[in-house]
């Protein structure tokens, strides 16, 4: 397996609303968490779903990986993401893998 450097790699996070993957939430606010290298190629993904009253739910995305943001999904470029810190990032992978 082929490592990107450390100074290749970024995190990020996009907004959306509507319904958890797994259903069991409905009509909240989510996120999708990518590890994702600055040419757009999509490392690691996690969804992040949460309703008003707290209730959240956590998925692995691993359709996601290897999935390139611009070639694949015809993005022009990164900027609907927001840029993260990493231990953002590490935050909903750990709570995702408590959910799992």
């Amino acid at each position: 397996m082929n490592l990107e450097t450390i100074s290749d790699v970024m995190f990020a996070k996009e907004y959306w609303t509507g319904d958890s993957r797994d259903g069991r939430l409905v009509n909240g606010d989510g996120y999708h968490y990518y590890q994702i290298t600055r040419d757009g190629k999509i490392l690691d993904a996690y969804e992040y779903y949460e309703k008003d009253d707290g209730t959240y739910v956590v998925s692995p995305l691993p359709e996601m990986r290897n999935v390139h943001w611009i070639q694949d999904l015809g993005f022009d470029d990164l900027e609907v993401l927001d840029v993260i810190p990493e231990f953002e990032f590490l935050r909903i992978k750990d709570a995702t893998a408590k959910h799992c």
